[in-house]
């Protein structure tokens, strides 16, 4: 997706069209940046891999199942609420990921510190679209949908 990003080929129905040109720099510049760091690692500068690189490829396949269940099988719209979903999960999973777990409600409303997320939930709790009860139960639900 980075490399269509950064050819202009941006369009997407949640983006605003004022902010694909912004959209394709930020891609250009994130390019460029792994490009440079993969010179630097080359050169010998091996504790950008040992620091950055090996903890994220080690990260992405939980940080994709996460994002998959924030965001799979939802609309691309503009509303947060929509295009968004709140998974419930445990209190050790929200301590975990800073209450992450309310996604649409922090994207929403960013400005919502991570620690009053659960209480905000409780006020926008009747505006979630789409939510699921757990990681797992979402990815057993997506897997059946996606296999029929």
């Amino acid at each position: 997706m980075i490399w269509k990003q950064a050819r202009g080929e941006v369009s997407a129905p949640y983006l605003p069209v004022r902010a694909e040109r912004t959209v394709m720099w930020q891609a250009r510049r994130l390019i460029a940046l792994y490009g440079f760091t993969l010179i630097l690692v080359l050169f010998g500068w091996s504790w950008i891999f040992w620091c950055w690189m090996l903890p994220l490829v080690l990260g992405q396949p939980f940080l994709r199942a996460y994002f998959l269940a924030e965001h799979g099988l939802c609309p691309q719209v503009a509303n947060m609420f929509e295009n968004t979903r709140t998974t419930f999960a445990n209190r050790v999973i929200r301590f975990l990921a800073w209450n992450m777990p309310y996604p649409a409600e922090h994207h929403a409303y960013p400005a919502v510190p991570f620690y009053k997320l659960p209480q905000f939930h409780a006020l926008t709790r009747d505006q979630l679209v789409s939510t699921s009860d757990g990681y797992l139960r979402f990815h057993m639900e997506y897997r059946r949908l996606v296999q029929d």
